[in-house]
């Protein structure tokens, strides 16, 4: 009967580890996943600062793909709700069309582009924020703490 006990203690001890372990590789890839989303997004800000326009568009497409991608995630539905997802989708659908219209006609005025830079920006500043706090669920330190 002792050992009974202990295989079951021990059997639930394991499940219990195998389960953190699940939680954190799934927070590990959420950090990768966000700072993959950062990177393109900087990307894109510095393109459209450079008005390229068909790489700019180019980048807004596999930015909203990437965040398509994502958002839909288990992890990235415990770190925000689906309307806030979808906010976040919504915005860079609407870039990435008026970066299409732009890079079709060979031209951007100025009030769109600062209005783009501006949407970008906020984006990659929600995302940096995401990723400091996917790091904290998955163990990290935050570097910056300090």
């Amino acid at each position: 009967m002792v050992q009974l006990w202990r295989t079951k203690k021990a059997a639930v001890a394991a499940a219990s580890s195998a389960a953190d372990t699940v939680r954190r590789l799934s927070s590990v890839v959420a950090v990768s996943s966000i700072e993959q989303i950062c990177s393109r997004s900087r990307d894109l800000i510095h393109l459209i600062r450079a008005k390229n326009l068909t790489s700019s568009a180019t980048a807004a497409f596999e930015l909203r793909e990437a965040l398509a991608k994502f958002c839909k995630s288990q992890v990235a539905l415990q770190l925000l709700n689906g309307d806030v997802w979808a906010k976040f989708l919504k915005t860079i659908a609407q870039v990435h069309e008026s970066l299409e219209c732009a890079a079709s006609i060979k031209k951007i005025d100025a009030g769109n582009r600062e209005r783009l830079l501006q949407e970008v920006s906020n984006l990659h500043s929600e995302m940096s924020m995401l990723s400091t706090i996917a790091g904290e669920k998955a163990g990290e330190t935050n570097a910056y703490s300090k």
